[in-house]
């Protein structure tokens, strides 16, 4: 399941002509497969592309030259400063496309 950061990221996801105009043909496409990839998989081990990197409960997702999507599990911050498991996180918010939050 996937919550947005942002209205503006949540319509860059759904609609085709503003992810074009803030992402470019070519990551606007990459970015409509991949987000069809987030919302199949269990957890982001499960993803079918590009590079996952993970720092601490930041998530990137990138293709490279075309696309970065930066994802946080969607649970809150532990009170103790604790990192997620994140082979087991199945909620998360997208907060950042390329360069737009």
């Amino acid at each position: 399941m996937i919550s947005y950061n942002t209205a503006l990221l949540r319509e860059i996801c759904f609609q085709t002509s503003t992810a074009i105009d803030y992402l470019g043909e070519m990551a606007a496409t990459c970015l409509q497969a991949r987000h069809s990839d987030i919302q199949a998989a269990t957890n982001i081990f499960e993803l079918p592309f590009g590079k996952v990197s993970l720092e601490g409960n930041v998530c990137y997702l990138i293709v490279p030259d075309i696309l970065s999507i930066t994802i946080i599990p969607n649970y809150g911050i532990p009170d103790d400063g604790s990192l997620y498991d994140w082979s087991t996180v199945e909620r998360v918010k997208l907060i950042r496309i390329n360069d737009v939050e």
